[in-house]
Parts: C-alpha cells; sequence; structure tokens
C-alpha cells in the first residue's frame, strides 16, 4: 500500500465532511502522525496515528497475510463537551463502514470493516498554558488497495 492505515482513515473521514485537510478552511484539520501545536495550527484538530497491528493468519490458497491494521484518533479541543461531542461523530462514521472505498491519488482502498478497541478515551488537559482538552479512541481496520 502507498498510503498507511491512519492516512486512509483520515482520508476517510474527510470525504465524509467531518475533519479538513490541513491548511483548508474550514474547522477540525486532520494530521497524520502528529497532533502538532503552534502559530496557525487549531486548537480543535485531530491527529490520526498508526499504531500496532494484530495478525490475523494467512490465506492457504496464496499465503497472503490478513491484518487488522490499529489506528488511533487524538482529538484535541479548547471545551470538554465540544471535544467529546465530535469525538461521538467520529465514532459514529467509523462505526458504519461496510466495504467503503477511499480514493487517494486515483488509488482505491476498500475499508471492510473498523473494530472498535476502546471507546472514548478522556485523557484530560494539556499542561501548559492553553489547558485544551485531550481524547483518543483507538480502532482496528480490515482494509485492502483494489
Amino acid at each position: 500500500m502507498d498510503y498507511t492505515p491512519a492516512y486512509i482513515i483520515r482520508q476517510y473521514l474527510i470525504e465524509e465532511a467531518l475533519l479538513i485537510l490541513p491548511g483548508s478552511s474550514g474547522t477540525w484539520p486532520a494530521y497524520v502522525s502528529a497532533l502538532p501545536d503552534g502559530d496557525g495550527v487549531a486548537d480543535e484538530a485531530v491527529g490520526c496515528m498508526d499504531t500496532s497491528p494484530i495478525k490475523d493468519g494467512r490465506k492457504m490458497s496464496d499465503g497472503e497475510n490478513l491484518f487488522h491494521f490499529g489506528v488511533q484518533l487524538l482529538l484535541r479541543s479548547t471545551a470538554y463537551n465540544t471535544g467529546w461531542a465530535k469525538m461521538e461523530t467520529l465514532l459514529n462514521a467509523l462505526e458504519t463502514v461496510k466495504r467503503n472505498t477511499v480514493t487517494i491519488s486515483g488509488t482505491d482502498y476498500r475499508l471492510d470493516n473498523i473494530t472498535l478497541a476502546t471507546g472514548i478515551v478522556d485523557l484530560g488537559q494539556e499542561e501548559g498554558s492553553k489547558r485544551r482538552e485531550l481524547f483518543s479512541l483507538n480502532f482496528l481496520v480490515t482494509l485492502k488497495e483494489i
């Protein structure tokens, strides 16, 4: 695959109009492998991180290994209720995945299934002066380049 599972999930959530690309006009930019901070970075943002996959076995017919890829969403918000509500919206969108197709740079990926590994996890407030709220959501995704 040319793109990681976290990158593909981010694209799916952008196509569902729940997140935006960083630098785009709108709210809730989504980053891959980071949740940056600093001047010009939104307080309300999401990071999509790749985590450990689970190997489910191997096909006897052709030797293909079967994986459920691990992904974590890390969400930052200025208000607790706003962050929780946004994470619920993302969770609900992920729970409806059933053989959805995502296209990135002309390549199609099929999201077969998403299995939650956790519910929404409240990580508390960030340290420092901004004290924004942090939440995470961890899940496994079955996907394939088609």
